[in-house]
């Protein structure tokens, strides 16, 4: 069954990037390696890419606001056989080292998704016990060239008339390139079967570096601290859309070494005009429900938005902005795919689980 849950991953990760579906199945493969059968068998699937809605409160008066409500979905819901306790298992991609001892832990002590997910299952009439934070390292590894051979298997150099090089006995034919003397090695592609199964070697050799998982657990005392916090940008939100200004931080424009895409509409090189951005009915690409009644979703993303700039939120979440060409950083288009392998591979094990009561 486990094999077939692999199966059902990889057949889900589909891009026009060649490179970027290898990558991601590299990563799927090792996954599946790594955390296969016996990490999970003593859990049950209860359920996959679950959404929740509940209502958004004020913390000092217990008042329900009447512009939000709090909305997001938890990528596995899990129940422990042993014990009966609900684990939400959360799937993250990082580029960060993901030690045991690394910050990145650290930073997800403060993630305000804990909460939400533990609030999120109240309102279902369950209880969460923790999130189990399921992390996988993006290796850095590219496309490399690959050394062309002769008929017996001997690397090719060529000098700058176009003839293959000897060694200065020349006994044997030259291997390595040599730019000061013009001697260059012939290469050709590697092509993305080839770079997948290069990625899955450095995955096995180095899966402690690549992949972690660390349940972090629900603390009460920082329930109110989340609504506190909650509140605060929900106001924040409303004190911009009153006041019609939606101020820039260019410090986020290039952060993470990534361009943010609406930096040409803030720099007006660009306009909404169908051609380069255009604006799109659903703001919220990863939920079905988009509002609820008059109410709009306040969602992890859409505060994780707003607090890099307050221009971006407009555009996204306000105008429903979006660029024409679809256009996506590798990081998150990885992240995507990798998300949707997730997906289907506990969707497969859901469906092919045996229950117990």
């Amino acid at each position: 069954m486990t094999t077939e849950a692999l199966n059902a991953a990889l057949s889900a990760i589909k891009s026009t990037d060649a490179f970027a579906q290898a990558r991601a199945r590299a990563i799927i493969s090792v996954y599946h390696e790594v955390w296969g059968a016996d990490r999970w068998k003593d859990f049950e699937v209860v359920a996959v890419e679950h959404e929740f809605s509940f209502p958004l409160m004020n913390p000092d008066t217990e008042g329900k606001s009447q512009s939000f409500v709090e909305a997001g979905k938890m990528d596995v819901l899990l129940r422990r056989r042993s014990t009966g306790r609900l684990t939400v298992l959360e799937h993250k991609t990082t580029s960060d080292d993901v030690g045991p001892e690394s910050d990145y832990w650290l930073r997800l002590k403060m993630d305000g998704q804990v909460l939400k997910y533990d609030l999120g299952a109240r309102s279902m009439g369950e209880e969460v016990q923790g999130v189990l934070y399921d992390v996988m390292g993006k290796p850095a590894h590219r496309p490399s060239q690959i050394p062309l051979l002769d008929a017996d298997g001997v690397k090719i150099v060529m000098d700058a008339n176009g003839e293959r090089v000897r060694t200065k006995d020349g006994k044997k034919w030259r291997e390595s390139a040599d730019s000061a003397q013009g001697y260059v090695l012939k290469t050709r592609p590697e092509t993305p079967d080839e770079f997948e199964a290069r990625l899955i070697g450095v995955l096995r050799e180095q899966r402690n570096d690549y992949f972690a998982q660390k349940e972090v657990p629900r603390l009460d005392s920082e329930i109110i601290a989340f609504m506190e916090d909650e509140w605060n940008l929900s106001q924040q939100i409303l004190h911009y859309r009153s006041k019609k200004l939606w101020p820039r931080n260019p410090n986020a424009c290039t952060a993470y070494n990534r361009t943010c895409e609406f930096f040409d509409l803030c720099t007006g090189r660009a306009s909404v005009d169908g051609i380069r951005y255009h604006k799109v009915p659903n703001v919220h690409n990863e939920l079905r429900l988009q509002r609820d009644g008059d109410r709009q979703l306040l969602t992890n993303s859409r505060v994780s938005c707003l607090r890099q700039c307050a221009r971006k939120h407009f555009l996204h979440y306000e105008e429903g902005v979006r660029r024409v060409d679809g256009e996506e950083a590798e990081a998150l288009h990885l992240g995507t795919l990798i998300h949707l392998a997730l997906e289907a591979y506990f969707n497969h094990m859901k469906e092919n689980q045996t229950i117990t009561v």
